[in-house]
């Protein structure tokens, strides 16, 4: 009896290449030309196929958007997890990578997967494994061992009005991206009054509102459309509508936007609106990270201390960040830095200078007030670099996934 003709391994359905986009980088022309060939049969159209490597993947995306698929071949690289901690500084959340390398190492394969890289495998390639590599990276199919990679929400709170929450917001959405390279997004939830948009310079528009409004209708298109750019790596979502509309949303609209929001950027800013005390308060509860802002007056301290209670107090330490902001200057009668935080139970992290003119002039020019060197910058400077898992003093690369489990 004749034998069956054994299916050549490369041939693989077709139905999703419209929705796939890849960008490899690859050591040698061989390599090149198999993967050339392979997407050639699959019929996958790639971004970005040519010699190179993570050098030249920086390169390449450090200022343009990153397909969701990137292949880059390890094998010339020196210091593999080095590098790759590199090129996570410019990757989003919802990018995934796929490493390609000449050493067939248990202690290597190990190592790339706990920085969160998504395959590693040994050339020469095989087309069935590289098939399934790249539906776990585009999420066709479930990746192992791994949770989804997201983008950390931190909400900030003016605990008294007029303490500095929108210029906290601003500053520290500006220096994320521009000094930490990372994908940031801000949004003002104040859509009658808020003054984010105002402060940068930029005209909010009814965008937001209707996001809110309409959450049921929520997808990437709309939120796209409402979205105002401030540069390659900086996004503004601000309202403009009056206080009956302001006041029509919820906090599940919110939460259906943050959704969308966490696989696209690293970092999602919320400038709460205390006019509305019980979504700010469940908001506060969902981010990752609380950043409580307030003066030294008597006042503030009272209200800051209860709101370290509600939400947790001891408990909730390492997602609380303090932040004491000299907006009105030095008075005699502010309250001790000491006694502040023997009253709220918690230390204060960060201490924001006084420099009235220097961020009025910004705001008036619309410009960003971080661009300067200033004491003003330094501070939060310092207190982005912990948001990000460094201390502000050392700063290193973070991991590639924060949220990956430990093997």
């Amino acid at each position: 009896m004749q034998k069956k003709a054994t299916p050549e391994i490369v041939t693989f359905p077709k139905a999703d290449r419209e929705a796939l986009r890849i960008a490899a980088y690859l050591a040698e022309a061989e390599t090149e030309r198999h993967l050339r060939d392979l997407f050639g049969k699959w019929g996958y159209a790639t971004d970005h196929l040519s010699r190179g490597g993570i050098a030249e993947a920086i390169r390449d995306y450090a200022n343009a958007d990153m397909p969701p698929v990137l292949i880059v071949d390890i094998s010339a690289t020196a210091l593999p997890l080095s590098d790759l901690q590199t090129l996570a500084d410019i990757c989003p959340p919802q990018v995934n990578v796929v490493a390609i390398g000449a050493r067939d190492n248990v202690g290597l394969y190990r190592d790339l997967m706990e920085i969160g890289v998504t395959d590693y495998l040994v050339k020469p390639v095989p087309g069935d494994l590289l098939y399934r590599a790249i539906r776990r990276a585009s999420g066709q199919t479930e990746a192992r061992h791994m949770v989804q990679r997201t983008g950390k929400t931190i909400a900030v709170y003016g605990v008294r009005g007029g303490v500095g929450a929108t210029t906290t917001v601003g500053s520290l959405g500006w220096l994320l991206a521009n000094h930490f390279n990372r994908h940031v997004i801000m949004a003002d939830l104040n859509l009658a009054y808020g003054s984010l948009a105002l402060d940068l310079g930029q005209e909010a528009s009814a965008g937001l509102a209707d996001l809110l409004a309409s959450p049921e209708r929520m997808d990437a298109v709309v939120v796209d459309r409402a979205t105002l750019a401030l540069g390659e790596k900086l996004r503004l979502l601000a309202g403009q509508a009056r206080a009956p509309e302001a006041n029509s949303y919820d906090a599940a609209a919110v939460t259906a936007l943050m959704g969308h929001l966490r696989h696209r950027y690293h970092f999602i800013l919320q400038d709460l609106d205390r006019s509305r005390p019980a979504i700010s308060r469940a908001l506060l509860e969902k981010a990752d990270v609380r950043l409580l802002v307030m003066d030294a007056t008597l006042a503030a301290v009272r209200d800051a201390a209860r709101l370290v209670k509600e939400l947790g107090g001891e408990e909730a330490a390492k997602e609380i960040r303090i932040v004491l902001s000299r907006s009105r200057g030095v008075s005699a009668g502010e309250v001790p830095v000491d006694r502040i935080e023997e009253v709220i139970g918690h230390s204060v992290d960060t201490i924001i200078p006084f420099d009235r003119r220097h961020l009025a002039l910004a705001s008036l020019n619309g410009e960003a007030a971080m661009q300067k060197k200033t004491a003003v910058q330094g501070a939060y400077l310092r207190l982005a670099a912990t948001l990000i898992g460094q201390n502000g003093k050392q700063w290193h690369r973070p991991r590639w996934f924060p949220n990956r489990k430990a093997r």
